[in-house]
């Protein structure tokens, strides 16, 4: 049963993020959800967090290149991208799996902007000690110009969409 907008937050009408039921819970409901983790993934929402805001900062005011330090992770503009794969597919560890879960899910609800990018470079965040790569593709479909970002980590990319329907970035030339 559904509460009254009074006791529930809702996104703007016509988002893509009203499709989530956090939507509809209530702030009791929200809170006793992250009571049911466990400590340590209450230590991974606290950085999360942090490193959300400081990327989201740093794109206001010094871009992508100030973000991915931020998120420790290499901007990889070459124009070749790595095959497609899954989480699956990388040799992550059940913990590293964990922290990606728990900063992604995080991403999903206000005030938090869960682009593909701000994602790709809180996740980079959490896998870092393995090197991650941030590719940024375009497509343009029907005179419509899209962008994406994703994660490669191991050689392997974690989004399966990302090299497959976006041609990767080149770097500006004289951007050594």
């Amino acid at each position: 049963m559904l509460r009254p907008p009074a006791q529930t937050i809702f996104a703007p009408r016509g988002s893509p993020r009203t499709d989530y039921r956090w939507f509809l819970m209530s702030l009791k409901q929200r809170i006793h959800t992250v009571l049911r983790y466990p400590p340590r993934r209450w230590a991974d929402l606290v950085v999360a967090v942090c490193v959300a805001a400081r990327v989201e900062y740093a794109l206001g005011r010094g871009g992508l290149k100030r973000s991915a330090e931020i998120a420790r992770v290499r901007v990889g503009m070459t124009g070749t991208a790595a095959e497609a794969g899954t989480l699956a597919d990388v040799d992550l560890s059940s913990r590293e799996r964990e922290k990606l879960d728990t900063a992604w899910r995080l991403l999903r609800h206000p005030p938090f902007n869960g682009t593909c990018l701000r994602r790709a470079l809180v996740g980079a965040y959490f896998l870092h000690d393995r090197e991650p790569l941030l590719r940024i593709g375009v497509t343009k479909k029907d005179g419509v110009v899209a962008a994406h970002a994703w994660l490669e980590v191991d050689g392997v990319s974690l989004d399966p969409d990302g090299t497959s329907k976006y041609a990767v970035m080149h770097a500006p030339k004289g951007d050594g």
